[in-house]
């Protein structure tokens, strides 16, 4: 009888025939992991009650199983190599999802918790979500720390796998997410059209797609892309844009186009808190313009970890202006 081998059991396979594995003593990822955090063997054999000459064996163990000197004494005491920091984050991560898996899930206490919070943002939700998720935790976590981490075109998987960002708040259509990761469809805007209120178009209630085409543009792009939603409905009727200004700033941009005859187009919430700081009118865009999307995406090595679920729900919760 000939069976085949499932996907998990290939994995199970590789993992018992692997030579590199039974050579590992996985008490030496421990013992890197305070190394890195410590840069002193006196120091890390402290944290982990060892003698220093048991923390120096550990080191140089280290040292031929990564064939690497991991530590190496400068001036400024013993700094990390290039590998040694290539591996920081990734070692941390399996030693936490290795406690995570073993012990018991501990309830979330938001009202004692100090969690740090690493949100993967791009200026959308940086201008819009980020306000109202302090102001909801300011009463319900008071000691949580948010921090806002600007999202490029780059994968962000890496940085959710590691705990290095805690999820993300992507736009759908320029988000990169892997298939692997998990992700929520959550909220959607529509795009509108900002000018001076000294334009000579400021006094009318929508543009015509030639009054639209017709103007300059001033395009603020979060992720630094050339293209966007905009760009590609144009493209479909055989349209294209004037580009004046690019900029990563909603802000930048909306004091430029107070200031000139351009154009910006934005979401409509953005657009509402632009308008209390800078003298611009609102115009509808020409019939079809295109909205979009906001998900939230997070690592599914975090799905049944109770700080990240907390964070996630309370995003879910928020009501948004």
């Amino acid at each position: 009888m000939i069976c085949e081998m499932n996907n998990n059991d290939s994995s199970i396979h590789e993992i018992n025939n692997s030579s590199t594995l039974r050579r590992l003593d996985l008490n030496l990822l421990l013992i890197f992991d305070v190394l890195m955090q410590e840069k002193n063997v006196s120091r890390a054999a402290d944290r982990v009650f060892l003698s220093q000459s048991a923390m120096s064996n550990a080191l140089k163990r280290l040292r031929e199983m990564l064939d690497d000197p991991i530590l190496v004494r400068g001036a400024r005491g013993m700094q990390p190599t290039p590998r040694a920091l290539a591996l920081e984050a990734p070692v941390r991560a399996i030693l936490q999802q290795v406690v995570r898996n073993i012990q018991p899930a501990q309830p979330f206490e938001p009202d004692t918790s100090r969690a740090r919070f690493i949100i993967g943002m791009n200026d959308y939700s940086e201008n819009i979500v980020l306000p109202a998720l302090a102001t909801c935790l300011r009463q319900s976590a008071p000691n949580v720390e948010l921090v806002a981490h600007m999202l490029t075109a780059e994968d962000p998987e890496p940085l959710l796998e590691t705990g290095q960002l805690s999820f993300i708040i992507g736009v759908e259509a320029y988000s990169k997410v892997s298939k692997r990761l998990r992700a929520a469809r959550w909220i959607s805007d529509r795009l509108v059209c900002l000018v001076s209120q000294n334009h000579p178009l400021a006094a009318r209630k929508r543009l015509t797609l030639k009054q639209f085409e017709g103007l300059r543009h001033v395009y603020p792009s979060p992720l630094g892309l050339r293209t966007n939603i905009v760009e590609t409905w144009l493209a479909e009727q055989g349209l294209q844009r004037s580009i004046a200004v690019t900029t990563r700033s909603y802000w930048a941009a909306a004091q430029i186009v107070s200031e000139s005859d351009y154009l910006l187009s934005v979401p409509l919430r953005v657009a509402i808190k632009l308008m209390k700081h800078f003298p611009l009118c609102l115009l509808e865009p020409p019939k079809g313009f295109p909205g979009f999307q906001l998900n939230l995406s997070w690592h599914p090595l975090y799905e049944s970890d109770p700080e990240t679920q907390w964070i996630l729900n309370q995003v879910r919760q928020l009501s948004l202006k």
